[in-house]
């Protein structure tokens, strides 16, 4: 009896590890979605500045214990914006990914004067 729950408790020992760490990947990745999104919508809206985007993301996030090393990329080039964010989840166990990203992308809002409609 002994013998096996020796042989057994590693094998479950790293299951429970695993699904620990992946369930946190999965944190970190809704996140790091969460963050893209409201960086999108806040530099969409007429007059929104890119410069802003880090605050923010860092706003939505909230633990930095969750979610660690986050970096938001802004680029506005005609009349669209894309948002790239990534950022790393805790190391729980040693060779399984780490780091998340998500990608958004969108055009930025522009006033038309009545007579130009």
């Amino acid at each position: 009896m002994t013998t096996e729950f020796v042989l057994l408790y590693g094998v479950l020992l790293a299951l429970v590890m695993s699904v620990v760490h992946f369930g946190l990947l999965f944190n970190a990745s809704l996140a790091a979605a969460d963050a893209a999104d409201a960086v999108l919508e806040a530099t969409q809206a007429a007059g929104g500045s890119p410069t802003a985007a880090p605050a923010l993301a860092r706003a939505v996030v909230g633990d930095e214990r969750l979610v660690r090393d986050l970096s938001v990329d802004v680029d506005v080039r005609r009349g669209e914006v894309t948002v790239a964010v990534s950022a790393a989840a805790p190391r729980i166990v040693p060779g399984l990914p780490v780091r998340v990203s998500h990608r958004v992308q969108g055009p930025v809002e522009r006033f038309i004067p009545e007579g130009r409609r």
